[in-house]
């Protein structure tokens, strides 16, 4: 297969994964309905930046690693889950309260991108099994470095996007509306997905 056809194929396995609905997506339209535009691109750009140095990893060899050493792989599964139930559980308790402040440094609202994408089952799943099984170890180095910008290209386009599209004024006042039963609803999914991916092998 060409260098071109292998990163079509990238592309549209990524593109899939990339805009169904997780935790990022809940993360990054929950940021800008109920803070600002701002705090919402730079929970994005931490998603995009996580999300890059998973496919790195992914790519260049991680899934080797975790396939030698299962107690690894296992104890990654358990503590991300973990964290997600916890942020779950948080929002479902806090549904009626207030809003906390939106962060006022970029540099925490950009971490709480990198955790959400470091911590979701749905990145890694995809980097873990989709990605590798995509592009093969056997592919140059300069194939696997192209793919891994592309993601980056394609995965900021879109969560920036989703950053933009929910800070809309009109989605805000939407949202404030709404807030008590879609933080109890995505609370829930949260906790679910936690709970999911701490107890499956």
């Amino acid at each position: 297969m060409s260098p071109a056809a292998t990163l079509g194929t990238v592309l549209l396995a990524y593109l899939p994964a990339a805009v169904s609905p997780g935790p990022n997506f809940v993360l990054i339209a929950h940021t800008a309905a109920a803070g600002t535009r701002r705090a919402a691109v730079a929970v994005a750009l931490g998603v995009v930046a996580a999300g890059g140095v998973l496919a790195a990893v992914a790519v260049f060899g991680l899934g080797a690693v975790l396939a030698r050493e299962p107690w690894l792989a296992t104890a990654l599964r358990i503590v991300c889950g973990a964290y997600l139930a916890w942020l779950g559980l948080k929002l479902w308790l806090k549904a009626r309260a207030p809003d906390a402040a939106p962060p006022t440094k970029h540099g925490s609202a950009f971490r709480q991108g990198v955790l959400s994408n470091l911590t979701n089952p749905k990145a890694a799943a995809f980097f873990g099994s989709v990605l590798t099984a995509t592009l093969p170890p056997t592919e140059p180095a300069a194939v696997k470095a192209a793919a891994v910008a592309l993601i980056v290209v394609a995965s900021t386009a879109w969560h920036l996007s989703v950053a933009l599209l929910f800070s809309a004024p009109a989605t805000q006042r939407w949202y404030e509306h709404a807030k008590p039963a879609l933080n109890r609803t995505v609370g829930t999914v949260l906790v679910v997905l936690g709970i999911t991916l701490a107890v499956t092998p």
